[in-house]
């Protein structure tokens, strides 16, 4: 497979080449929200906290400057770059089989680089859990690459590996996670305008969020047993 790597340098227009995948590393990290924002989350039931709605806007602003700097360091150092969610050829997509989509997913990149897999809620389940942000880069650099130590894309769902839990959707106040799974069009009715108009009014900056199902689950802070549901 070859592919179109564009290349955003620092103070240089962008340019691109001709790569084949093999040549390419997908960088991969995520970061955990703080006890102190899951444990103010954890106590909510239909809006987010104050905490989680500003990490979910600022952390995810201070996620960006991360891939920028993995970006510019790469470059320093020789090596071609490019965060694939920053750069102007990322774009939300509709797609028959799953609503919303787009042509790079940062949790899917996490789950293919061995970082977690997907709860019911659609949440990505890490070994320190679901209350996380994913960001990555795509690097011309060959390096060792991290083994997936899983087989499948739900492994870490109590829901889907014992037919248990579904706390996750006793938690979700959009009605928007069932058996069937994550129903986008409620949720994302529901982050804007609802979350939006509740964060604007209460918080007094602009933002929104909810994590409800990412926080007071078995899942929050851990890949979950079946003990955490006795």
């Amino acid at each position: 497979m070859q592919l179109r790597l564009f290349i955003a340098k620092r103070d240089v227009p962008q340019v691109s080449k001709n790569v084949k995948s093999d040549q390419l590393t997908v960088i991969s990290y995520i970061l955990v929200q703080t006890e102190k924002t899951k444990f103010d989350n954890r106590k909510e039931t239909l809006y987010p906290s104050e905490r989680w709605a500003r990490a979910r806007i600022f952390g995810e602003e201070v996620s960006k400057k991360l891939r920028n700097h993995l970006v510019a360091q790469l470059n320093e150092a020789g090596c071609e770059a490019v965060a694939p969610q920053l750069s102007p050829y990322w774009e939300r997509k509709k797609s028959e089989r799953y609503v919303f989509a787009s042509n790079w997913s940062e949790r899917h990149a996490a789950y293919a680089s061995g970082l977690g897999t997907f709860g019911l809620c659609d949440g990505l389940i890490t070994p320190k859990g679901k209350a996380i942000r994913a960001g990555s880069v795509i690097a011309n650099i060959q390096i060792p690459f991290t083994a997936r130590p899983y087989h499948d894309h739900h492994e870490y769902c109590l829901f889907f590996t014992t037919g248990k839990c579904k706390k996750c959707v006793e938690r979700c106040p959009a009605d928007a996670i069932s058996e069937s799974g994550h129903d986008k069009i409620k949720c994302s009715a529901y982050l804007n305008p609802g979350t939006h108009d509740y964060v604007k009014l209460h918080y007094h900056f602009d933002g929104y969020g909810c994590g409800l199902c990412q926080t007071g689950v078995p899942c929050e802070s851990k890949i979950p047993t079946v003990n955490d549901i006795q």
